[in-house]
């Protein structure tokens, strides 16, 4: 798939949404914070299919102006609060359909000691869950929702970093009650990396991470 990705626009409206939530899996996200670069790769995301998913900011065709960024074109980032955190999903597919994909886990590149700094913690739990690595990354609120990936301080490199050596799909985290999309498997993860929310440390490859 990648290879025949020349836009950001492209990547993220070609293909269904469940396989650019796992294409996505190897990718670097990179952003230029006041702090310093941070970067890191993508390891585990959840897709979100718009109004006939349950689950989704977007069910039934809800539309406002805090989760309109789902409504635009492939690439938009929707920043959204959680209690007292914020999530990040993209939006996927063309404007006006509001399908959606979290990133839920990154592995630290660039700058894991500011990371650290932001999270007081350090190892794989600075970074192993949604919000944990938008707090890692120093974004305190929502001003960038609604703006585009690779249109100012925030990068997604359309090439391919990693490969995973095996990707694992399970129920999404956190969907009760939701009937049949409680179950259904919409959740992407590099079998075996440390910095996947969640994950036991006895599932853990610490050799490889879960790259090939």
């Amino acid at each position: 798939m990648t290879d025949l990705i020349t836009t950001t626009n492209d990547f993220f409206q070609t293909g269904s949404t469940i396989q650019i939530a796992k294409e996505m899996l190897g990718h670097k996200l990179t952003y230029h914070s006041e702090q310093g670069l941070l970067s890191g790769i993508i390891v585990e995301t959840e897709a979100y299919l718009g109004p006939d998913d349950m689950a989704a900011h977007s069910y039934g065709g809800r539309h406002s102006e805090a989760n309109d960024p789902l409504y635009q074109q492939g690439g938009t980032i929707y920043i959204y609060s959680i209690h007292s955190w914020l999530d990040m999903d993209i939006s996927i597919q063309k404007k006006g359909l509001p399908n959606g994909v979290l990133i839920r886990g990154i592995e630290p590149i660039d700058g894991k000691d500011i990371m650290d700094l932001n999270r007081k913690k350090t190892d794989f739990d600075t970074t192993n869950g949604p919000a944990k690595w938008i707090r890692a990354f120093g974004i305190m609120d929502k001003e960038l929702s609604g703006t585009m990936l690779n249109s100012a301080n925030f990068q997604f490199e359309l090439k391919k970093s990693k490969t995973p050596a095996n990707i694992l799909e399970t129920p999404r985290i956190g969907v009760p009650n939701k009937g049949e999309w409680t179950d259904k498997k919409m959740r992407f993860i590099v079998d075996g990396n440390p910095y996947v929310s969640k994950m036991y440390k006895r599932d853990m490859n610490l050799k490889t991470y879960g790259w090939k």
